[in-house]
């Protein structure tokens, strides 16, 4: 027959003791095959003369009955398991069954050992108080819908760590309790029906009772689990569940997008409340911070709303504006073309007609009346010209100062120059040339002639100045 090597062993030590005292039974588990993965041993041991006290990573499963788990992470694990012995004698704890996994995932076989424990006389006294039994002091009370008795026999080994004595004002008699002065939680020891007795949180603002369970995440912080929900608000990605621990229910929030992670309503040892998240696979807890701790309010309103369609598609909305902006930019291109291409077209129109481009507006030339009325308001200034003209170049006064004359001479030359057998009959017809009709018909057909002629535009030195003289 060939054996195969077992890859390992759990092993214990053999303590020695006395009643009424704490004793600590070690159980190591080690790998010769690698690092460890997930760990769980359960154990047994006679509950009539060993009791439980605590243990890291150890739970009771019942009467006589342990729970041992871990994740390992290296080739060995240890726990310490702390009892109270009850009678003399030798008794054991011993492995009922046990689950090793590598740190790859497979199945380790380790051999399995057990632990002796020889306790000696000593003294019954110290485990008086730490009897599970009821007085007729005990109060009853419930929690989550079990009844229970508050009891003050506890022993001091039952204390959890960092915990101490306390007395409490409980339906006006004092009770003996124990209390975290860091935290300020306080804790009373509760006896079930079958007399089996745990500690319980106590709230002292309604003077109820809820499960207890500290869970140590480092060396220098503790978190107990509340099971009181918080006021504020997780994510909608969390559902929320029952976590049972030790055989106890909290309540806790599953992740509904990762499998295995739950988030646990719980203060630690300095009496900071907040989320913690609790790793079922691994068996950790973080602290956790939630991304929205506040209820939304819905703002019904119109602009409410509108702003609600738009966080909701933002994007949409950007990429509309955009497209927007962009039709708007083409349209101004468009129209800034359309324009330099009518302004490219008028100026060759006025190129091509000889259209003056900075001719002067209609509104600032003089109004025409009456294009009579200013001819003839021309010919009459043109003529008070030429007489002003005449006045000043033929007329001196100087000159008939200068000149001497004499009225007798005046008298004489008159009498020479006006005799009336020279004067005869006024002949109208006789002072009238005919030759000044042929020139007024010539300038009438030279005017007439200049109104057909059609002219894109007009200016004040293309109008016709005529003088008229009179020779005669």
């Amino acid at each position: 027959m060939v054996a195969e090597a077992a890859d390992g062993r759990i092993s214990f030590t053999d303590p020695e003791t006395a009643v009424g005292e704490m004793v600590e039974v070690k159980c190591v588990v080690k790998s010769t095959s690698g690092s460890l993965g997930n760990i769980e041993v359960k154990l047994t041991y006679d509950s009539s003369a060993l009791r439980f006290d605590s243990g890291d990573g150890v739970t009771a499963d019942g009467d006589g009955a342990l729970t041992c788990t871990g994740s390992g992470g290296s080739e060995e694990a240890t726990f310490n398991i702390k009892f109270q012995a009850l009678k003399e004698g030798d008794t054991s704890v011993s492995v009922s069954s046990a689950t090793i996994a590598s740190s790859g995932g497979g199945t380790l076989t380790l051999d399995q050992g057990s632990s002796a424990v020889k306790i000696a006389e000593g003294d019954p006294s110290k485990i008086t108080d730490g009897g599970n039994t009821s007085s007729a002091d005990d109060i009853d009370v419930e929690v989550n819908g079990t009844a229970y008795k508050l009891s003050d026999n506890f022993a001091e080994a039952d204390i959890p760590a960092g915990y101490t004595k306390t007395e409490i004002q409980f339906e006006g008699q004092a009770r003996q309790m124990v209390a975290q002065e860091a935290s300020g939680i306080t804790l009373g020891y509760l006896l079930d029906g079958e007399g089996k007795g745990d500690f319980f949180l106590y709230n002292a603002d309604n003077a109820t009772f809820s499960p207890f369970e500290q869970i140590n995440i480092s060396d220098t912080t503790s978190i107990a689990l509340l099971s009181e929900k918080a006021g504020g608000k997780l994510p909608k990605t969390f559902q929320e569940v029952t976590l049972t621990l030790n055989g106890k229910d909290f309540p806790a929030w599953q992740n509904t997008e990762k499998d295995g992670f739950y988030v646990v309503y719980a203060v630690n040892s300095s009496g900071d409340k907040g989320y913690y998240q609790y790793d079922d696979g691994e068996g950790t807890y973080q602290r956790y911070e939630a991304a929205d701790t506040t209820e939304e309010k819905t703002d019904n309103s119109l602009m409410g709303k509108i702003g609600n369609f738009i966080d909701k598609h933002i994007q949409m909305m950007v990429l509309i504006v955009g497209l927007g902006a962009l039709i708007v930019l083409i349209l101004i291109i468009v129209l800034a073309v359309k324009l330099h291409n009518r302004n490219a077209e008028l100026d060759d129109l006025y190129d091509e007609y000889g259209i003056d481009e900075e001719e002067e507006p209609e509104k600032n030339r003089p109004a025409v009346k009456d294009k009579s009325a200013t001819r003839s308001g021309l010919k009459k200034k043109k003529e008070e010209d030429s007489f002003d003209d005449f006045e000043e170049d033929d007329f001196d006064e100087d000159d008939f100062e200068d000149a001497s004359y004499d009225d007798d001479d005046f008298e004489d030359y008159e009498d020479d120059l006006i005799d009336e057998d020279d004067f005869e009959p006024y002949d109208d017809g006789a002072l009238y040339d005919d030759s000044l009709d042929d020139d007024i018909d010539d300038l009438d057909d030279l005017l007439s002639e200049s109104k057909t002629k059609k002219r894109g535009h007009m200016e004040t030195d293309d109008m016709f100045k005529v003088d008229f003289i009179d020779l005669d």
